[in-house]
This record gives structure tokens, C-alpha cells and sequence, in this order.
């Protein structure tokens, strides 16, 4: 019984802990301006939204010839790059062509790329061709791969082709073999930890036992994710079969890797703040010192880490460095924001995070400029987003249900995780 009502006690410290900076704002100070309203969308399909057009016919040779194609052509879709043309539209004599195309025949429906394959299977083992033919290089390939390994492997396959599709014709690979960690809700005091492909295949579990598991991120040793037993709160890793990795009085949760160390939110010192450790759980050293709430590290280009504090009075995204220098706010719309996510691809600085404005809604601001961008509105509840590694897409928990991906601007928006889900990490 003892064991039952100290379980419970350290819950309810936890999640209020974390309600700190989830609980609406007394009110909104006078030099906040309210964040942006969502601006005109063009969506993926309008003439005026330019996009490459491509054909992916299933592949030759094999049952799994559609499946295959179809992973490639939903990459293709969600990316918001390209218009997958409809194999209803084709003319060409696929079986005539072959690997081959004759450009003719897709000029006609409109291509600008065509991807042929070709699936050789012998029991469970397959050697995969691929070739990419772009209609304004003629009938020659301009990017071709050859594939061997268990039927199982066929959708990284695919996923491994279409980034370098998108190598070849933006001059970026895409981030189609990435995956995305994120918590779930899956009774009555219970969350654990789920993995899974960005494009939702292959969802499973990462984190064992009873209790409560959550805020999980990607690195060395697999998800990080913090667990809250009859004992404490502390950090661990899915390989390390429930060792404690880094632990201390108070809570320890929200780990985010990078410079070497891991970067997590505890209390021991009797107020919320950020500290780091190495990866073995050692030289822990606390980074911020502040009289307010410091929560929430999350790891971004060139090792600065962003964070939430209310140290200016309401909860607002700040970023240091990773010694806990150059600490400044880089919010200045809204009166409550939380949960940040870097873009890591360096091209831009830019911060995804969930802002109170009426609802929870989604929002990307450039840290170097101040402009602010709506990804969502009027559509339910949305929080906690991830960029996707290239920057290209960015996913977020919907009260629509399940895990959304859109594009940077908010259009192209997608379920691909069925269900519960909070704060995502995606690599």
C-alpha cells in the first residue's frame, strides 16, 4: 500500500512539474504581440504551387512490385515536393519498356521523372534495380541503384532510392529513412515510449515495464526517455534493460543528446533547471541558474540548446550555449510557449514549437529574423513538434488523431501515426 500511494505522490510531482509551463498564462504582457494568424495556404495541388511532376510504375518481376512503388510514391507525396502522377493516366507499353522509358509516352501524360524497378527474388532474397530517368536527358537513366537483401529490407530500399532522387534533382537528400520517438498514453497511469518509421510502418514499444515512461529522444544507445518508478524520476536509454543512466534527488527527465553530453531538466537543487552529463551518466553539471522554471533542453545546430522559461514571466522559448552562456529569448509573440524543435539541416534557424493562442496550435519562428509562421489553426488540438532531419516536413500530435506531417508552411497535411502521441523527436 505504501509502495501504491509513493508511486502515486511521485506522479503527481511530476506532471505537475510539467504543468508548470503547460498552464495558461495569468496574462499576456503588453510588449508581447499575439502570434500570427495562419496565412493563405497553397495547397499541393494548385496551379499555382509549382511541383516536379514523376511517374512510379509498380515494379517488374515481383508480387511486391506494388508495394514497392507505393512506399516510394508516398514518400513522394508527403514531401510536398512533387506530383505523383496517377497510373491510370499512363500510356506507355510498361511491359514493352521494360527498365527503359520511351519519353514520348510520358511526355504525353505530363512526367518530368520516371523511376522503372525491377525485383529478381529467389525464396526470401531479392536483388533490386532502380533507375531514374528524367524526360529532358532523353531515354538515358540519369540516376540508377542496385539493391540485395531479405524481402523484409525492400521498403528501405525504396526509402534509400527516394532520398537519392531527392539528392539528384534538389541537390538535398531527403530524410525517408528516419524515424520518429514519441510517448503515449496507454491506460490509466501508464505511458510508454514508441519508435517508429516517420512514414508510420514498424511502430513498437522501447520502454518495459509498469509505470509511467516519457519525453524521449534519439541517441547514443538507441531512445532516451525518462521513467518514473516508486523510487524517483531518472533517465535511461532502450538498451540499458532499465539501468539508470543518470539519476539524483528530485526529478530527472526530458533528455536531449548532443556535444557528447545529455542535456535533461531536474530538480535536485529544489528548483527546475538545465543540466548536462556525459552519455555514461557522470560529471553532471548544472547549466542554467535562475530563480524562474527552466525546462525542456532540446539540442540544435552547432551544439546550442534551446529551452522554455518563464524567467521573463511567462513561458517563452529561450536558447544558450552549451555551457549555459549566451543565454537569450528568442520568442517575442504569445504569451505561453513550449516544447521546442530545432530545424537541424543549418540552412535556416529555425524553432518549431506549440503556442497557446486561443488553442494549442503549431508555430516555426527564425531566430535571426523574428518571422513567425502559423503551421496550424482551427483544427483541434496540435503540439509538439519535430522537424523532420532535412527540414522538409514537420510533424506534430493532433487531436484529429494521431501524428500529422506537413510541409514548413502548414499545407500538405497528413496522418501517418494513428493515435495518441506526445512530444515527438524525429532522426
Amino acid at each position: 500500500m505504501n509502495r501504491r500511494i509513493t508511486s502515486l505522490t511521485l506522479a503527481a510531482i511530476a506532471l505537475a512539474a510539467l504543468a508548470v509551463v503547460a498552464m495558461p498564462a495569468s496574462s499576456q504582457r503588453e510588449e508581447d504581440e499575439p502570434l500570427p494568424e495562419r496565412g493563405t495556404i497553397i495547397e499541393i495541388d494548385s496551379p499555382e504551387r509549382s511541383l516536379y511532376k514523376i511517374a512510379v510504375p509498380n515494379l517488374r518481376g515481383s508480387s511486391l512490385g506494388s508495394s514497392g512503388a507505393e512506399v516510394m510514391r508516398n514518400d513522394f507525396r508527403l514531401v510536398s515536393l512533387f506530383q505523383v502522377l496517377d497510373s491510370r493516366s499512363f500510356v506507355a507499353n510498361l511491359e514493352q519498356e521494360g527498365l527503359g522509358i520511351n519519353p514520348s509516352s510520358w511526355s504525353a501524360v505530363g512526367a518530368q521523372g520516371v523511376i522503372k524497378g525491377q525485383i529478381e527474388q529467389s525464396g526470401n532474397q531479392i536483388t533490386v534495380t532502380m533507375r531514374l530517368f528524367e524526360l529532358s536527358s532523353g531515354n538515358s537513366a540519369t540516376l540508377s541503384e542496385t539493391y540485395r537483401g531479405n524481402t523484409s529490407e525492400l521498403r528501405g530500399f525504396m526509402h534509400d532510392f527516394a532520398n537519392k532522387v531527392l539528392l539528384r534533382l534538389t541537390g538535398k537528400a531527403g530524410a525517408f529513412d528516419s524515424r520518429i520517438t514519441f510517448g503515449r498514453r496507454v491506460g490509466p497511469g501508464r505511458k510508454d515510449v514508441y519508435v517508429a518509421s516517420w512514414d508510420g510502418d514498424r511502430v513498437g514499444r522501447v520502454s518495459g515495464g509498469e509505470g509511467v515512461s516519457m519525453l524521449p529522444s534519439f541517441g547514443p544507445g538507441g531512445v532516451w526517455f525518462s521513467r518514473l518508478t516508486d523510487t524517483g524520476m531518472f533517465i535511461t536509454h532502450s538498451n540499458a534493460n532499465g539501468r539508470r543512466i543518470i539519476d539524483g534527488n528530485g526529478l530527472n527527465m526530458g533528455p536531449s543528446v548532443c556535444n557528447g553530453r545529455v542535456y535533461f531538466t531536474s530538480t535536485r537543487d529544489g528548483n527546475s533547471e538545465i543540466y548536462s552529463a556525459n552519455v555514461d551518466g557522470t560529471d553532471t553539471r548544472r547549466i542554467t541558474r535562475h530563480p524562474a522554471i527552466d525546462v525542456s533542453p532540446s539540442c540544435g545546430p552547432g551544439g546550442r540548446i534551446a529551452f522554455v522559461s518563464t524567467r521573463h514571466g511567462s513561458p517563452q522559448v529561450f536558447v544558450m550555449n552549451g555551457n549555459g552562456s549566451g543565454v537569450r529569448r528568442v520568442t517575442f509573440r504569445g504569451s505561453h510557449n513550449q516544447t521546442p524543435s530545432w530545424c537541424m539541416s543549418g540552412e535556416a534557424p529555425l524553432i518549431a514549437f506549440t503556442g497557446r493562442s486561443g488553442g494549442m496550435d503549431v508555430f516555426t519562428v527564425n531566430i535571426a529574423t523574428q518571422q513567425y509562421r502559423r503551421i496550424t489553426q482551427a483544427q483541434g488540438t496540435n503540439k509538439d513538434p519535430a522537424f523532420s532531419p532535412d527540414c522538409r516536413m514537420i510533424a506534430f500530435y493532433s487531436s484529429r488523431g494521431g501524428i500529422f506531417v506537413s510541409n514548413p508552411e502548414g499545407a500538405n497535411q497528413n496522418r501517418v501515426i494513428p493515435g495518441h502521441a506526445e512530444t515527438l523527436r524525429w532522426r
